[in-house]
């Protein structure tokens, strides 16, 4: 398993391959034993592998981390301080419970008359609008708004500056929001 080198750290400066070397080989006999730590105490393999790569990643960043005399005891005396950072988050994080599927009641998320009615009548504004939007004009609005191109994309599409794509779609909103605005 390699680590990312961070830029910071007697482990990460350049020229120090040694301590790098010796880094990756802690991290190699240690991974397993710190995953049946973490196992035993949290019951889950996914929480276990994310605690053991935080881990390693604080140890990296630990300045003079080689050069302790025990390394290992230092090692997991930080797994336990992790442990116990993640036992602490999450008993102030508000606990969520889980929601019965048949006790949701779908009808109450749909749209009411009056609500489909308004949207109707808000797309034909749009649509009319849209219409009354020149050819070029009515492309760059669906190709942005739409299709999701940017502007240079546009612009590379359709031949012109990204300055007229810019000045289409403005001129072109404002006449899409005012639609919108329009009371039928």
């Amino acid at each position: 398993m390699s680590l990312p080198v961070l830029d910071r750290g007697p482990i990460c400066e350049p020229g120090n391959t040694a301590s790098a070397e010796r880094f990756e080989a802690l991290t190699r006999r240690l991974r397993l034993p710190l995953l049946r730590y973490f196992a035993r105490r949290t019951g889950s393999q996914p929480d276990s592998e994310e605690l053991v790569q935080d881990l390693f990643l604080r140890l990296l960043r630990r300045p003079g981390l080689m050069a302790l005399e025990s390394v290992d005891g230092y090692v997991f005396e930080a797994a336990a301080n992790l442990l116990r950072d993640k036992v602490k988050r999450e008993r102030t994080r508000p606990r969520l419970s889980p929601v019965e599927l048949d006790r949701i009641d779908l009808a109450d998320d749909l749209p009411d008359a009056e609500d489909v009615v308004d949207g109707r009548q808000n797309l034909e504004r749009i649509q009319r609008a849209l219409k009354s939007l020149s050819p070029r004009a009515r492309t760059i609005v669906i190709l942005r708004r739409f299709e999701d191109m940017s502007h240079a994309q546009i612009a590379a599409r359709l031949n012109i500056s990204v300055s007229a794509v810019e000045k289409h779609l403005v001129r072109s909103m404002a006449v899409l929001r005012n639609a919108l605005q329009e009371q039928g």
